[in-house]
């Protein structure tokens, strides 16, 4: 038979449901209604395919009327002339369209990595991540860009633009960034908890690897001689918290730059006589918090310093802002011109670091010390996972010892 409209309203329902099949070719599928107990009216094509029959539905009469179930009849006749088996071709579609819908854009895939970031890295390695992603990456991605639309072409063009403008070293800085974003996905999208999942990002390999280039490499050869080290510490023409900055960073045995530069008034107990690093603003955050000794000569300078804190108790204040720590290139600049001006080999604040390392060598402080004055000494499991003492009184002994050596020394 060949339906009609006229046919297929004057289809009644029976005590069974029953299937009406229209003539056609076996090999293109035929199209048939059926009819359920309750009158309802479906159409839907049978086929056979690898020798095995098969059945898929079209939608109910009249929502789908009879010229759209033989369009819908003829795209199926079309794929089995092709070998392709319908039901398997619309999983595959309706697959693809949920990965589609599930698919992030590059704009969102960099909020989930600063997502990823703000409970694993430093808050200062953030903080710099933060602002080179806003000024390098986002403004030069189209916000529907897809992960997988992103080539080594569009990563290139984003490092050479930096590389081009002569900041070498920042542009070393976004491939590496670059690469941790795409490394972020890709781990992500092979993670157990996404196992049979759509991809989100759908990133292959991390492509940043293949771009190469030369740039500047801060050697960390630098460190101050006892002359120059009394030539800082005595100097007059050094801007206030530079200077401050320099002999606290000394007094306290060389603590990296940025958990000095933004301590806050609240990490100093003059009491006990302690200042605490905590572990938000360590380098590796799960060694915890690093509690360092005070000596005697270092308190008066934390004292002046925090009668100047900023509203927020930060010892070293934004000079525009009230709430924020100044840059670190604030005093890093400063150091420069002061070292241009007196002739005085140029040296930045981390080399302070490195001073202390080496001095305290020859007050006679042996490594180990130095190292855990300096957290250096927790790489290993050992020591990460399961030591838990506070090593406080030979750190205590370290900063004693450092504290005469510089006394005699400026």
């Amino acid at each position: 038979m060949n339906f009609t409209d006229k046919s297929i309203k004057a289809l009644k329902a029976k005590e069974k449901r029953y299937v009406l099949t229209e003539s056609g070719n076996y090999g293109e599928g035929r199209l048939q209604i059926r009819v359920s107990e309750s009158g309802a009216k479906t159409f839907r094509v049978q086929y056979h395919i690898n020798g095995k029959r098969k059945v898929i539905g079209l939608g109910n009469y009249p929502i789908v009327d009879l010229k759209t179930a033989r369009s819908k009849h003829a795209k199926i006749s079309a794929l089995l002339s092709e070998n392709i088996d319908p039901q398997e071709q619309r999983l595959q579609n309706q697959k693809e369209k949920l990965e589609s819908a599930a698919k992030k854009t590059m704009h969102q895939m960099l909020e989930d990595f600063d997502q990823f970031i703000s409970t694993r890295w430093a808050e200062t390695t953030i903080d710099r991540t933060q602002k080179l992603i806003k000024r390098n990456l986002t403004p030069f991605m189209a916000p529907d860009l897809m992960p997988d639309e992103f080539t080594i072409d569009m990563a290139r063009d984003i490092i050479y633009r930096v590389y081009n403008r002569g900041a070498k070293e920042q542009s070393r800085l976004v491939r590496s960034t670059l690469m941790s974003i795409l490394k972020f996905a890709i781990d992500f999208d092979n993670s157990p908890e996404q196992y049979k999942k759509p991809n989100l990002y759908d990133i292959k390999t991390n492509f940043i690897r293949d771009i190469n280039f030369e740039t500047p490499k801060n050697k960390g050869e630098r460190w101050l001689s006892e002359a120059e080290l009394k030539k800082a510490w005595n100097a007059e023409d050094l801007p206030y918290y530079t200077q401050q900055y320099i002999k606290l960073a000394l007094l306290l045995g060389g603590q990296r730059v940025n958990e000095v530069y933004g301590s806050y008034v609240s990490d100093f107990d003059l009491e006990n006589k302690t200042f605490t690093i905590p572990a938000n603003r360590i380098k590796v955050k799960q060694r915890g918090d690093h509690i360092v000794p005070l000596c005697e000569t270092v308190i008066p300078i934390i004292k002046e310093l925090m009668q100047q804190a900023g509203k927020a108790g930060q010892m070293f204040p934004h000079r525009d802002n009230p709430t924020a720590t100044a840059h670190v290139s604030t005093i890093r600049m400063a150091i420069l011109r002061w070292c241009e001006k007196n002739e005085v080999p140029p040296f930045n604040p981390r080399d302070l670091r490195r001073t202390c390392k080496t001095l305290m060598g020859k007050a006679g402080i042996d490594k180990i010390n130095r190292d855990i004055l300096q957290q250096h000494n927790k790489f290993d499991v050992s020591s990460v996972h399961y030591d838990r003492y506070d090593y406080m009184n030979e750190k205590r002994s370290s900063i004693e010892v450092w504290e005469k050596f510089l006394l005699r020394s400026i």
